[in-house]
């Protein structure tokens, strides 16, 4: 694990190079522990885009399911994974199946900064045509993946300061120090079943 990770945020496939083994277990959910931090749960296609980042390395500790124990990543007994292939780039952009070139997507950013926007706005100005839509609200229109623009923001934060991006084009959502809270109560709404009764 890289140090000082961000562990939160998007998803990813599985590849045919590297898989998992299916285990009895609906809706398996990993937990990654760095310097006795417990992050997580994650769903599998996460902890497979930390794994294509590497952000989880050999060395991460992990505990999936209802296990409590946790194992180095190379010695987990559901993972198998190859350590030796080089990790994907945060630069390198992750494209969705047919995708040949990264396609233009409109984002909505929402975010706190304590410490005036100019760091922040440059980022936006660096992905992209953007404008302000409100205090701490901006709408940019980009060819830079939702993973990289979380990540070239993540960069122009401060301590404290958090943000929420809206893929509106691919209706995705990305976001980054929310706390674990707040990262718990957002992924059990974002993309969850509606009782289409009650609403």
């Amino acid at each position: 694990m890289e140090e000082n990770p961000d562990m939160s945020d998007g998803s990813g496939g599985q590849s045919a190079e590297s898989e998992m083994h299916d285990i009895d277990v609906p809706r398996v959910q990993w937990r990654v522990m760095v310097d006795g931090k417990v992050y997580g749960p994650y769903p599998r296609a996460k902890l497979l885009e930390f794994l294509r980042e590497g952000r989880v390395t050999s060395h991460t500790m992990l505990s999936c399911g209802a296990d409590t124990q946790f194992h180095r990543a190379d010695e987990h007994p559901n993972l198998r994974w190859d350590f030796q292939k080089k990790p994907r780039g945060f630069h390198e952009k992750r494209l969705d199946d047919g995708e040949e070139t990264a396609p233009v997507c409109n984002y909505f950013v929402c975010a706190r900064l304590l410490a005036g926007v100019e760091p922040f706005e440059r980022v936006l100005h660096q992905s992209g045509k953007f404008a302000r839509a409100g205090s701490g609200m901006w709408v940019v229109r980009s060819r830079v993946t939702l993973p990289q623009l979380r990540n070239r923001l993540s960069v122009a934060l401060r301590k404290d300061e958090q943000f929420v991006v809206v893929n509106a084009t691919k209706g995705r959502l990305a976001w980054f120090n929310l706390g674990a809270e707040h990262d718990v109560a957002v992924r059990s709404v974002w993309n969850s079943e509606l009782d289409l009764e009650r609403y």
